[in-house]
């Protein structure tokens, strides 16, 4: 996993970090209305900004495994009551990098592209 690109992409977008959660959430909802029941009504901004403050830990210390896996396994078993399935992370990673893309307009090449495909 390329954490390199990892983080100098998610750190390119500045901040317009929320932006891009808020972009995600509102297009994931969209395709996938599905998933909109496990969410609050309204996603207020610290719902959104503990993914911002997540992705951004993920993109600081990835490279460290003892420090990130215990976050990403506490982050995992808090949703284990959804008993979401791999279609369900691959419909969140999908929404996930095209709207991340977007965002990042000409910083996203292949290898960013692959990098993120990768930490999922």
């Amino acid at each position: 996993m390329n954490t390199a690109i990892i983080a100098e992409t998610w750190y390119a977008l500045g901040n317009r970090q929320a932006e891009f959660v808020e972009a995600f959430y509102g297009r994931f909802f969209e395709r996938f209305p599905g998933y909109r029941r496990f969410f609050p009504r309204t996603l207020h901004p610290a719902h959104l900004d503990k993914m911002v403050q997540t992705m951004a830990l993920m993109a600081k210390l990835s490279e460290d495994q003892t420090v990130i896996a215990p976050h990403m396994h506490r982050l995992g078993a808090e949703h284990a009551a959804y008993d979401l399935k791999p279609h369900d992370f691959d419909n969140f990673k999908t929404v996930f990098l095209e709207v991340l893309g977007e965002h990042l307009g000409m910083r996203w090449v292949p290898a960013a592209s692959q990098a993120w495909s990768d930490a999922f």
